[in-house]
């Protein structure tokens, strides 16, 4: 059964269902989607050399099913994958009967906007339309840049293209389509001429071949080999003064973002509401709001995620919170107004430039080993992975090791953005949700920083 004839047969049961009082209400997502993989070796040590190409397409369907229950004000969910090669009828009685296990609160489902919101480019054309030139350009630009390279030894690297095309309807006659696009980009490298005892293996990801930085990713990836072995754990302090670049800095503020949904406040869980302070001090004050249009972003949608109309607005002015998001159902859950605020972060830029920092003494995170926040008590820990120390004289000595944490309410105190712009547009995957930040590219943290490494006069 073709994909069309499926979702007429599943929603024409469903309907009946509902018809029946079986059902309060249902959701359906059925995804089509098309991947263009390569798999490389490189057995000159410099190449790119493809051992496999292949397509990979694929037809997905996720239900969600709403039951009343006894109690007129709860209601049993559940959420299932639907096969064609199954009855429908067999697997939606299955959901009717998982969902009796899941009781809730009950709410109502959105439905159609009176009036249609504007589309937003959500997906790269070049990778729907173009994806063997798409491919031939990031090859080359890969090669280019590992040519550009001293001491290197590339050993293999993966590049994935991904389009999908999702059809979104609920039983209130919801019904919309969202493209997405991403690419894929992974390369593992050793020391030239040495024994493979050591590797760095690193990936990169985004919406767009436009913010996908080949030549950038090749130099984070040599520069992490030219200091296999050769670098030294940075010095213990309880007051470091730390900058890092926007990867950390949007994961940070993500963190912040959670606790500005109300849906916090419902499950009890530490929130953030109007009138709030976050931050503050004599440095640049945070400017935070979330916009859905921006083309090609991970997180732009004509559609919040809960099927109302997305819009852009403020959450954070001068360290003040001015709004919340307020979805579709814990909004009706409070007695709040859902506003379907939503989007990718949106961050003004600062006064911090290379020469202002120029006298300071700070560690330089490049790369994080593995950031974990905690987006409850907003603290956040991490082993660097590699880092400089610049001291106040300006000279520089490469660090890895040691731990480093931070307290999010503290680091945004007193703190420097980045007078340039940087983008991330990170796709979900099996363990991130996605992530869309446009603002400064980096951050200079002076507050709420310790690091627990080397004693001075220890050896390295």
């Amino acid at each position: 059964m073709d994909q069309s004839n499926f979702i007429s047969e599943v929603t024409r049961q469903l309907a009946a269902l509902a018809g029946a009082g079986t059902l309060q209400g249902w959701s359906l997502k059925a995804t089509a989607s098309r991947s263009h993989q390569r798999l490389y070796a490189a057995p000159d040590g410099a190449s790119l050399t493809c051992h496999q190409s292949r397509r990979v397409n694929g037809d997905a369907y996720q239900l969600s099913v709403y039951c009343p229950m006894a109690d007129a004000n709860s209601v049993g969910t559940a959420s299932i994958d639907l096969v064609p090669f199954r009855p429908v009828d067999a697997q939606l009685a299955e959901a009717i009967e998982l969902s009796r296990c899941s009781k809730n609160q009950t709410w109502k489902l959105a439905g159609p906007p009176a009036t249609p919101p504007a589309p937003v480019e959500t997906c790269d054309p070049e990778i729907r339309d173009n994806p063997a030139a798409v491919i031939e350009s990031i090859e080359r630009q890969f090669t280019e840049a590992f040519a550009a390279t001293e001491g290197c030894r590339l050993n293999s690297a993966e590049l994935f293209l991904n389009y999908s095309i999702s059809t979104l309807i609920n039983s209130e006659g919801l019904a919309y389509d969202v493209e997405q696009s991403d690419v894929y980009l992974e390369a593992a490298m050793e020391r030239a001429g040495g024994e493979n005892d050591k590797e760095v293996h690193e990936h990169d990801t985004s919406v767009s071949v436009a913010d996908l930085d080949v030549k950038g990713f090749v130099e984070r990836c040599a520069l992490q080999v030219s200091v296999l072995g050769d670098s030294e754990e940075p010095d213990t302090s309880d007051a470091a003064s730390i900058l890092i670049d926007k990867e950390a800095l949007s994961q940070m503020l993500d963190a912040v973002v959670k606790q500005l949904n109300c849906m916090n406040e419902y499950l009890k869980l530490p929130f953030l509401k109007p009138g709030d302070a976050f931050g503050g001090g004599d440095g640049d004050p945070l400017q935070l709001r979330l916009d859905p249009t921006l083309p090609c972003m991970a997180l732009s949608s004509a559609y919040a995620i809960d099927g109302l109309p997305a819009r852009s607005g403020a959450l954070v002015e001068n360290n003040r919170v001015v709004d919340r998001i307020i979805g579709n159902r814990f909004g009706q859950y409070l007695g709040l107004e859902p506003n379907g605020l939503g989007g990718n972060l949106v961050v003004a830029t600062g006064t911090l430039t290379a020469e202002s920092l120029k006298g300071s003494d700070y560690i330089e995170v490049i790369k994080f080993s593995s950031l974990l926040i905690d987006s409850q008590k907003l603290t956040w820990s991490s082993e660097i992975k590699l880092g400089r120390h610049v001291a106040a004289d300006g000279r520089v000595t490469l660090v890895k090791g040691g731990v480093v944490s931070g307290n999010l309410k503290e680091n945004f105190t007193g703190c420097r953005f980045s007078s340039t712009t940087g983008t991330v547009s990170s796709p979900a995957n099996s363990y991130a949700a996605a992530l869309g930040y446009r603002g400064p590219d980096a951050l200079f943290i002076t507050r709420g920083v310790s690091i627990a490494g080397q004693t001075k006069g220890d050896c390295a």
